[in-house]
């Protein structure tokens, strides 16, 4: 089989479950070392299903090299200790920066912070060897209304960091990107609908308009 990023380092936050997670898999079967975080890293961490653990098995089981590290991207020291990590071990190498991690439409302000503050730990990182690339996993939240105002101006955020953030970093060859995958059947999106669905209050529902 093809191993396309055989030799290549990569970081993907956020890959307990969901869009990360796939993400990290898809990497890991190319060749890649992949480097995920997450607050979930066993099993039975919390009411969704998903961990760093099982993703980094999974990652394996591929033939890929997976390394889980447990992380709370709204602790820049944590954040700190993860880049620092993948330093030394990999001595200096960072091909690849996915800032996926999201707790929730209340905490959209502190996840903006965080994929900024991950990049310019990655940057410090790619930037001495003149190559690598940041990709924010963004949606059509920031260019149109979707569940409510923090969600819109949290995603627009996100754009709009990776615009300047590419803009800064062209001269040395570090590219960084921002990515609309569309509506995905994550766990955290299937509870949902199942709560809406069994009456429960306090979840949002998304507006849609034709036009």
């Amino acid at each position: 089989m093809s191993r396309p990023l055989l030799g290549k380092v990569c970081v993907v936050t956020g890959a307990s479950r969901g869009i990360g997670k796939g993400i990290a898999l898809q990497l890991g079967e190319a060749g890649a070392t992949v480097y995920i975080t997450g607050r979930t890293f066993t099993p039975n961490d919390t009411p969704l299903p998903g961990s760093l653990q099982e993703t980094a098995k999974q990652v394996e089981e591929r033939g890929g090299t997976c390394i889980p590290v447990k992380c709370d991207h709204t602790d820049d020291k944590q954040v700190e200790e993860l880049f620092d990590k993948v330093k030394k071990e990999q001595n200096g190498r960072l091909d690849l920066l996915v800032n996926n991690a999201y707790s929730g439409v209340q905490c959209l302000l502190y996840f903006v912070r965080g994929h900024y503050v991950a990049s310019v730990f990655a940057a410090r990182m790619m930037v001495p060897a003149k190559q690598g690339l940041i990709i924010n996993i963004s949606s059509q939240g920031g260019l149109m209304y979707f569940f409510n105002v923090a969600y819109g101006v949290g995603k627009a955020g996100v754009d709009r960091m990776a615009r300047d953030c590419a803009h800064e970093l062209r001269e040395h060859n570090v590219a960084a990107v921002s990515v609309h995958p569309g509506a995905v059947k994550t766990e955290m999106f299937k509870d949902m609908l199942t709560r809406v669905q069994n009456g429960e209050k306090g979840y949002m529902v998304i507006k849609t308009s034709v036009n």
